[in-house]
């Protein structure tokens, strides 16, 4: 592909020829090649300059303030990781499909203070079989509606799932469909109903949208959640949802930006439902 991230006819308008790579393995590398351009530009690091202080909230308060083992999947430049490391005496891997992501992460490390209980790994899931078990794993920021189609999401649950000492937690925020990019969401829907919609976009909740980073316009994939279809997706996965509310009231971007607005938005947010969340919280743990 080009430096301009796109997903290809494969992904976008149905099956793979013969022979070709299946849809989700076009979206994983198209997804891939985006976010290294959206870190190697610094455009994420303007737009997003620090944690949502009220998810690190959440964090500590639902096990990072005592865990040994914390797992960040989809840990991107670390901008939750670095939080936890300063704040827990936990050791934490990091994993991300992007190598321009951990590149700027591990910049940003005091390998003096935090070297030794910091691992980086590139890839997807399946890249830590066999790299150690964890007591709590993260998923962060809608990392997994990026990950493709429901068994695609699945999957990589399963996967993660694998991974949870007993007693451990799995600790994720996802988008809320109610909330998330309207236009996109119907015009997929609207598709679907009139038998025009193909490949990743014929599951719903699915949708692709476009931003501009450095300067040109690129395509992202996105899985809108229902509370409903989070606890399914978790259940399918063997895990059990303890815990949903809402993540925000205004987009992450202008909390981030402004820690004055952050800190108001908190309050508000507490009095939320969480299908009404600019993006959704949630503890599960394995049965």
């Amino acid at each position: 592909m080009s430096s301009r991230a796109s997903f290809s006819q494969t992904a976008t308008q149905g099956a793979s020829p013969p022979g070709g790579p299946p849809p989700d393995v076009e979206v994983s590398a198209a997804m891939a090649q985006l976010y290294n351009h959206y870190f190697a530009c610094h455009d994420y690091e303007k737009r997003y300059p620090q944690p949502n202080q009220a998810t690190l909230d959440f964090l500590m308060n639902h096990g990072a303030d005592k865990a040994q083992q914390i797992l960040d999947f989809g840990c991107g430049n670390g901008r939750y990781a670095l939080a936890l490391l300063h704040g827990t005496s936990a050791s934490l891997t990091g994993c991300d499909i992007s190598e321009a992501a951990l590149a700027e992460f591990s910049s940003h490390l005091d390998r003096a203070r935090f070297g030794a209980r910091t691992r980086l790994l590139h890839g997807p899931a399946s890249v830590l079989e066999g790299c150690g078990h964890y007591d709590l794993i993260l998923i962060l920021f809608g990392v997994l509606s990026h990950v493709g189609v429901r068994s695609a999401r699945v999957e990589t649950l399963r996967q993660l799932r694998a991974l949870i000492e007993p007693g451990g937690k799995l600790l994720l925020t996802v988008p809320s469909q109610w909330r998330r990019r309207p236009v996109e969401l119907m015009g997929a829907t609207l598709d679907r109903w009139r038998g025009r919609a193909h490949g990743v976009r014929t599951e719903p909740g699915n949708i692709l949208f476009s931003r501009r980073l450095g300067g040109a316009s690129h395509q992202f994939f996105y899985h809108l959640y229902t509370v409903r279809r989070l606890r399914e997706e978790l259940q399918a996965a063997g895990f059990q949802m303890k815990l949903v509310e809402a993540e925000s009231v205004l987009p992450e971007w202008l909390i981030t930006q402004h820690p004055w607005i952050g800190a108001a938005d908190a309050k508000a947010t507490r009095f939320l439902p969480a299908p009404l969340g600019y993006g959704m919280r949630a503890v599960a743990v394995p049965v």
